[in-house]
């Protein structure tokens, strides 16, 4: 074993921490459960990151959120160190406009949702921008399109 040998005050047994890799869910803290549960039965933090996936300096901050949080403190973080991500380009209300125009049918594409942003608000967003916004805002209005009846059936 190299370096210094790992130190944590383990609040959760073995058990307890195998049980609740069993059931969780989410894969993100399933993996962050699973380490604990192989550093917990002396695996070293290299083994644990290897065994799910991340790099040993991943691991390292994991037990640094779990000594000053506990377990809780780990598990509610996400991915990308809790970062809020990227402002929005668009106000609240600009985007209340944009989605209730959306559902309205004003834009048949997300592209025509684009050039409309650009020239009502002067914000510029790439296809897969304003696509990702809508999808996450409810914008989009995905009714099934209803078929010609003698269209051939397979």
């Amino acid at each position: 074993m190299r370096g210094r040998p790992l130190i944590v005050e383990w609040s959760e047994s073995p058990e307890i921490l195998k049980s609740l890799v069993e059931r969780e869910r989410n894969g993100h803290r399933r993996a962050r459960l699973q380490a604990f549960h192989l550093l917990r039965g002396g695996a070293s933090i290299g083994e644990a990151g290897r065994a799910v996936g991340v790099d040993y300096r991943t691991v390292q901050r994991w037990v640094s959120w779990y000594r000053k949080g506990g377990l809780e403190s780990v598990l509610m973080r996400t991915p990308g160190h809790a970062a809020p991500g990227r402002p929005s380009r668009l106000t609240e209300a600009q985007i209340a406009d944009l989605v209730a125009r959306s559902l309205s049918g004003q834009f048949r594409t997300v592209s025509e949702a684009v050039l409309w942003s650009e020239a009502e608000f002067g914000v510029k967003y790439t296809y897969t921008g304003m696509y990702a916004l809508l999808g996450r805002r409810g914008g989009t209005n995905r009714d099934p399109i209803s078929l010609p009846s003698d269209l051939p059936q397979e």
